[in-house]
């Protein structure tokens, strides 16, 4: 299937489906390197960060792998993200323990350092973050949640201003990400996300480090407790 330049006015979504489009069309089997992004920019019409919005989007889905200076590749015909998530826990347990274990030891602290250093400008992102998040809660939009929550955690450890931790916490979040898409499928959790993130964002506002703190630990905590992993985790 050729692909087509696009006029649509979401770009990345638009995107989005021709990327899919040609994975099935052409039956690309995984580990089959996608067109590179100069490539899908001029046969999409599209700009650069269009292209890699989608291609963030479709590896959130799991249905490609983007590895750094190498390229995108396809990485299954039906993403991860739409397998039944009993299913997805069962094979993922391990993975999403140690993924819990690193935030649980990085988050509280990055945490309590954000009250104490965050500019208005970063409690201001953290603000659009939560009502972007609301939005694509009323929409029931999964990967837009996935995306919005892994970015206000990436917020936060910004707003350390310690560029180490704002570099682990790109790491986890580029890397490990079937945390988010875990918890995000549980019973109820994006609407208990709403509250908790706002209790966080809420302590850092004030420069509190105790509740900020606090309220990352029992938010990451809450996390995991939805999807049934095993403590005790460090700092719990």
């Amino acid at each position: 299937m050729p692909l087509q330049p696009i006029t649509k006015t979401r770009l990345s979504e638009a995107a989005i489906e021709q990327i899919k489009a040609l994975i099935v069309s052409e039956n690309l089997e995984p580990g089959t390197k996608l067109p590179s992004e100069r490539h899908l920019v001029e046969a999409l019409g599209v700009g650069r960060s269009s292209i890699r919005e989608a291609l963030r989007i479709l590896e959130i889905m799991g249905l490609v792998e983007v590895l750094p200076g190498k390229g995108a590749f396809v990485k299954a015909l039906t993403g991860d993200l739409f397998v039944p998530l009993s299913e997805f826990l069962s094979t993922q347990k391990e993975s999403l323990q140690h993924h819990f274990e690193a935030r649980m030891v990085l988050e509280p602290e990055a945490a309590a350092l954000a009250a104490r250093r965050a500019t208005d400008r970063e409690v201001t992102l953290l603000r659009n973050n939560l009502e972007s998040f609301k939005e694509h809660l009323a929409e029931r939009n999964l990967v837009g949640l996935i995306r919005v929550d892994i970015e206000f955690h990436r917020l936060v450890a910004n707003a350390t201003e310690n560029q180490t931790i704002a570099v682990l916490m790109k790491t986890i979040a580029r890397h490990d990400f079937h945390g988010w898409k875990a918890t995000l499928r549980s019973n109820k959790r994006p609407q208990k996300t709403v509250s908790e993130h706002g209790l966080i964002l809420e302590a850092i506002g004030e420069g509190n480090e105790k509740r900020a703190r606090n309220a990352m630990r029992r938010h990451l905590l809450a996390a995991q407790r939805n999807i049934g992993l095993q403590k005790p985790l460090p700092n719990a």
